[in-house]
Parts: structure tokens; sequence; C-alpha cells
């Protein structure tokens, strides 16, 4: 059973203690909206952060998961990360990154190049295999003893 979404943590306005660009934004990413920015002094240039995506599901019989897609982009590119949270009583434990892209001005594929799917009590999650995106990577996760587990990957020709 997945909890009513009245009860479900908001990660449109929620702390993040890593992020994607964390060596340019080494702070707690306080998101409102789903919105963050953070200027970074050393490089002398600005950092936006929002979240991309959520998507709910259950890797467990009476739990809830949630992977959310936080993008980081800054003057000539971005990066973004895929994060799995187990939701335990209206907070949220960050379990592991799970996906990542990158990209640049002419280069690499953005956020929506991740894919996650629930089913079954299986994450999955395709991503770009390297910044080329010429091919995918699905990994298969799945709770075990209260520890998520990689259980299968998969590399495959990315569909054009």
């Amino acid at each position: 059973m997945i909890a009513p979404l009245l009860l479900a943590v908001d990660f449109m306005n929620f702390t993040y203690a890593t992020n994607p660009c964390k060596s340019n934004v080494p702070v707690p990413v306080v998101m409102r909206k789903g919105q963050f920015s953070y200027f970074d002094k050393k490089m002398a240039a600005g950092f936006d952060l929002h979240v991309d995506s959520v998507s709910a599901g259950s890797l467990q019989s009476g739990t809830r998961q949630d992977v959310v897609i936080v993008a980081c982009d800054f003057p000539v590119g971005g990066t973004a990360a895929a994060y799995l949270f187990d939701e335990r009583k209206g907070s949220a434990v960050l379990l592991a990154q799970v996906g990542t892209a990158n990209w640049g001005g002419d280069w690499g594929a953005g956020p929506s190049s991740i894919h996650v799917r629930f089913t079954k009590n299986f994450l999955y999650v395709d991503d770009c295999k390297d910044t080329d995106c010429t091919m995918n990577l699905v990994t298969t996760y799945a709770l075990r003893a209260g520890k998520l587990e990689k259980v299968y990957v998969e590399t495959h020709k990315r569909k054009q």
C-alpha cells in the first residue's frame, strides 16, 4: 500500500544535503517551489538548480520510495542526478544516487534523458552510458533487508 498523497514528502520544498553540482554548490540546497540559485564566487558564475521530476513507487510492500531528478544549470550546459529516497513517517532518507545526465552547448543530454519506472517491487533506471549518449544503461534495483541492491545492469543502443 502506498501512503496517500497528502502524507507524501514535498520534494519541491525540501532541503537536499547533496546535489549534482556539489563541487560548485557546496551548501545544502533549500528548494522552494522546486528552485534554488547559488553564486560561486571562485568561478564568478551562478548555478540554478531545479527539481525536474518526482516519481513515486514502492520497492517493498508497505513502503514508499521516490526518485527525484535534480538538475543544475550553469552558463554553458548542466548536470543532473536522480536520487532515490525512502519515505519514513513524513520525512525522506536518501538511499542512493541512481542516475546521471551531463550536457553542454552541443553535446550530451539533459535531465529528461533519465527515465525511471517502478514495477513489481523493482526500480528501473534508464540513463546515458556516457556523455555522447549513444548507448544507455538500464539498471534494476531492489530493496532487500532495508538496503538498496543493484540486481541487473543492461546496455542498449539509444533510441533516436
